[in-house]
């Protein structure tokens, strides 16, 4: 099998090169592709490096599966056509998200959303995702029927120049933490990435602005979940919110149910869930954090409670590693349910 990784040189890019690898994907000749400026790089691959081709339909001859994490306006300018070309694609951006007909798919949520092998499949947001895995398994046990969530997103959602962002901001700070208290705001360190200091502080930003008040993020967070539960009409509100960690995106969920549901019978069946690890034992100090879950194959859940008032409502707390099961292992486990299953 011939197997492009379109991105090949970028973070996620690279997360999924390393992924094949390591779940030993049956790649025959591995294909990296890249724009002009990357061309004549290379990347590891089992022990050998690999030169990286400029991207092309003409690139793609002969690829059966192609991983792309190129960004929404290079996937739209070539997706389509490698697809009638014969090229399963799995695309990571938002180029085909909402359009009909495409799957948006997390195997371990909506495994139906495969059955018929499209030539075209949708990577959810990595938000979408790290909230996806806990609230699936619990909306087949017991009907979602609204959802309110609450994001806090890693800088590396925002690409390497968003963690360096983060790293200059914090050198520039170092030794002036008490100042903060009473800050100067007009010599505080502002970068192009977050538009206000990300050091020490959080971002209720991510993505731009749109006339009804949300963000593009926001808007993913909201409409993706219709889709990929296959609920149409279902309530969410969300707010993404850029926080100063590394990696890991961490998501506060309320969901409310068709029926009631105990925090005992959540915990049974988030036990038994694919992709997800249970980590809710407050009472020894058990509840995740996105340290603990980055280079984590699953998102931790925990952090499980009642709602007062409400017996169909439960809250709880996920958080999985942006670039990994966010991004990259979720096109490699769509592959391996179209190819190896």
């Amino acid at each position: 099998m011939r197997v492009a990784v379109v991105g090949a040189t970028g973070a996620v890019g690279r997360e999924m090169t390393r992924i094949l690898e390591e779940r030993d994907f049956p790649v025959d000749r591995l294909v990296p592709l890249a724009s002009a400026k990357s061309a004549g790089r290379t990347v590891r691959f089992r022990g050998e490096d690999v030169t990286v081709r400029e991207l092309s339909l003409d690139a793609l001859r002969g690829v059966e599966l192609a991983l792309v994490s190129a960004g929404a306006a290079v996937s739209r300018s070539f997706v389509p056509e490698a697809a009638d070309m014969g090229v399963t694609c799995i695309d990571n951006s938002s180029a085909f998200r909402m359009e009909p007909g495409v799957p948006l798919a997390i195997p371990e949520v909506n495994p139906e959303s495969l059955v018929d092998s499209p030539r075209i499949v949708a990577v959810p947001n990595c938000t979408t995702i790290t909230a996806m895995l806990a609230v699936g398994p619990l909306h087949r046990a017991a009907g979602l029927r609204e959802l309110v969530m609450s994001s806090y997103q890693s800088v590396s959602g925002a690409g390497w120049k968003g963690t360096a962002e983060l790293i200059e901001q914090i050198e520039k700070l170092h030794g002036e933490e008490e100042s903060l208290g009473h800050p100067d705001l007009d010599a505080l360190p502002v970068g192009e990435v977050f538009g206000k200091t990300i050091a020490y502080n959080v971002v209720a930003k991510v993505g731009d602005f749109q006339p009804d008040g949300y963000t593009g993020e926001e808007a993913k967070m909201m409409g993706e979940p219709r889709k990929i539960l296959g609920i149409p009409d279902l309530r969410v509100v969300a707010t993404s919110v850029r926080v100063p960690v590394p990696v890991g995106h961490a998501v506060s969920i309320l969901a409310e149910f068709s029926r009631r549901i105990g925090v005992e019978e959540a915990r049974q069946v988030l036990r038994a869930a694919p992709g997800v690890e249970l980590r809710d034992d407050p009472e020894h100090g058990v509840y995740p954090s996105p340290l603990e879950a980055a280079g984590l194959d699953v998102a931790l859940v925990g952090r499980i409670r009642r709602v007062d008032r409400d017996p169909n409502a439960l809250a709880l707390f996920s958080c999985a590693d942006n670039l990994r099961i966010g991004a990259a292992l979720d096109a490699v486990h769509i592959a391996e349910h179209l190819f190896t299953m």
